[in-house]
């Protein structure tokens, strides 16, 4: 099963990717935009409580990116008989993770949103949103692991239907139960972590159904688990354990970020939210074609055609380009008229729109930086990967901490952390993959 390296196949491939990272997104901005409505102080937690559930997924994420990777790898060997022992070994691992990891957040959420978060009533929305929330977690890991087995074989047309599941089940449940309409009670946070909850179970059903109607679990024996395969474990493990370092990193710069911003007061971190939604939207394209790129860059590795990466890497970056310029004009000219589709705080829309403006700049950084950092990733050498997070986390970290506490600089000075970190990353993305040190690696 190999890919072409065409703009039209990289596009076919991506769409769907696309469709469904804003489905993710969706659930994270329906609960922003209906909570920016109920409270600030909602509005401030919400935001806190997914960067730390994020942080909670760092090894889920990992082990689903490996299992793409090894997918796609198999896939352009053309060895399709170890797709589903891959699939169902790393389902087993995510599975156990998932289990870990809702026990954890249930007996510890309360203590560790009380050290970290300095506002008591932040600290106790964002417990009652992870009590719920965090339930999630054995649902998403499966869909992790069906969208990397889907993406691996290039099948992604079914993240399309998961994708409206999910987006509809969390805008109706939201507008129910945050509010309390239709006779249903006013729960206002929880209210938004029950229908994300939901929005979940219901994309699980969706991607379970289509591999089961297309008889995927037949041709590629999915879900027959066996007894554990102990190397096919550890190979996962060895792939996946420097992306998921690289997650713990990424989640942890977001949960810090926002961590030093609330330093700054319950409206900056308001205000900072509704930002990253933003610049979070902006970006789900260039995710879509990352994620893309990382697989079929491994599937030309498994067909021993590396020479075909830097056109794959150029027409990847066209595409984003053509795709993300136009909002990215439009949000630069209309930045409170944006915002606006958030909150109706003046306050906060006046405050973030020179903010907007420098996640504008950002993005356009982060276009080749994201292309680039996907297709070192998709080679394999995840260790470097990490490292380069590393480095992209330090600079974006020690720069928010200098002008946001030390300085006491303005919002918009502190966003231009992300300009300075994703320059570093594209730097070292670029010089890695020119070295050609990932050649050396056997997945």
């Amino acid at each position: 099963m190999k890919v072409r390296a065409t703009s039209r196949h990289i596009w076919a491939v991506s769409f769907p990717v696309i469709l469904a990272g804003l489905s993710e997104k969706i659930v994270e901005i329906t609960d922003i935009v209906f909570l920016g409505r109920y409270g600030t102080t909602e509005l401030a937690a919400v935001g806190l409580a997914d960067a730390i559930y994020a942080v909670c997924l760092f090894l889920t994420l990992g082990l689903a990116d490996g299992l793409q990777i090894i997918i796609a790898r198999r896939a352009g060997e053309g060895r399709l008989a170890e797709i589903g022992k891959v699939f169902n070994q790393g389902l087993y691992m995510l599975s156990a993770t998932a289990v870990v990891f809702v026990v954890g957040i249930q007996l510890l959420s309360p203590y560790v949103t009380a050290a970290l978060i300095r506002s008591h009533d932040i600290a106790r929305a964002v417990d009652d949103f992870l009590q719920i929330f965090s339930y999630a977690m054995l649902f998403h890991g499966a869909n992790l692991a069906l969208s990397a087995f889907y993406v691996g074989i290039s099948r992604t047309r079914v993240l399309i239907g998961a994708t409206v599941v999910l987006a509809l089940i969390n805008i109706v449940l939201d507008y129910i139960l945050i509010f309390g309409h239709l006779g249903f009670p006013r729960l206002g946070i929880e209210g938004a972590a029950i229908a994300s909850l939901a929005a979940e179970i219901g994309a699980f059903g969706v991607l379970l159904v289509y591999a089961i109607r297309q008889r995927f679990t037949q041709r590629y024996d999915l879900f027959r688990f066996g007894r554990w395969n102990g190397i096919l474990a550890r190979k996962l493990l060895v792939v996946s354990y420097p992306v998921a370092l690289d997650a713990l990193v990424e989640t942890t710069r977001w949960l810090v970020f926002f961590l030093i911003i609330e330093q700054m007061g319950e409206a900056a971190l308001a205000c900072a939210n509704i930002v990253y939604s933003c610049y979070a939207l902006l970006l789900i394209p260039l995710e879509g074609f990352s994620e893309t790129i990382c697989s079929m860059v491994s599937n030309l590795v498994g067909q021993q055609e590396p020479g075909r990466i830097g056109g794959l890497l150029r027409r990847a970056m066209s595409l984003s380009f053509v795709v993300v310029v136009p909002f990215l004009v439009l949000v630069f000219l209309l930045p409170e008229q944006v915002l606006a589709i958030f909150t109706s705080d003046t306050e906060l829309i006046a405050n973030g729109a020179n903010s907007l403006r420098v996640v504008v700049l950002a993005v356009a950084i982060v276009i080749p930086g994201e292309i680039f950092y996907s297709a070192v990733a998709g080679t394999g050498d995840t260790m470097a990967t990490f490292l380069i997070e590393l480095a992209l986390t330090t600079c974006i970290l020690s720069y928010a901490y200098v002008t946001a506490i030390r300085l006491g600089l303005p919002l918009e000075t502190v966003w231009l952390a992300e300009v300075l970190g994703w320059l570093v990353c594209l730097t070292l993305s670029w010089a890695w993959l020119r070295a050609g040190r990932w050649r050396r690696l056997q997945v």
